[in-house]
């Protein structure tokens, strides 16, 4: 058949069969690379930030747990301040007025700690909150910085490094 329309038609079908391997050549490289980089970057990030939300909720529970133990103690001193009252009443005037003022001092000595408990729990829960925060864009960068040398095979500016980790970002705050 390619001997009757000569050796032009046999050229032109060749050169139709090499474009057509081509592009299916392009086509299994796109799905592999888009299979890779869903394994090596997807499902880690995902993995690592799903640890980090298990973690910040234990902190949560913890911070729930410290403030009912505040509460708590709040009650308890609740309570030695009504049976303060109670033996106020049955001591003398002078009596009464030793024991209301020690009845304050212990009250907001326990306001003043359990104050300065919430205080220093709020406190830790923001410095791990950050600490949790920087260590993820630290990872997220650390892990888009080795993707982005390996497919690109070259080594990356601090300028092309910062503009990735800023795109990673927004489009990561964005689907969030």
């Amino acid at each position: 058949m390619f001997v009757e329309y000569g050796g032009s038609q046999l050229l032109a079908s060749i050169g139709e069969l090499v474009e057509w391997e081509s592009v299916v050549c392009h086509l299994i490289a796109l799905v592999i690379l888009t299979v890779g980089l869903y394994i090596l970057l997807f499902k880690p990030v995902k993995r690592m930030i799903r640890e980090r939300q298990e973690k910040i909720k234990k902190i949560e529970k913890e911070n729930s747990d410290l403030n009912a133990e505040v509460k708590q103690m709040k009650d308890s001193t609740s309570v030695l301040l009504a049976e303060a009252k109670k033996e106020a009443a049955v001591i003398h005037e002078n009596a009464v007025k030793s024991a209301n003022q020690k009845a304050d001092d212990i009250v907001s000595g326990a306001r003043a700690q359990a104050k300065s408990l919430v205080e220093r729990t709020e406190q830790e829960l923001d410095e791990e909150r950050r600490s949790l925060q920087s260590d993820i864009e630290r990872q997220i960068s650390d892990v888009s910085l080795a993707v982005a040398e390996k497919i690109l095979r070259r080594d990356i500016t601090p300028e092309d490094d910062k503009k990735m980790i800023a795109d990673s970002l927004a489009e990561w705050s964005k689907d969030q």
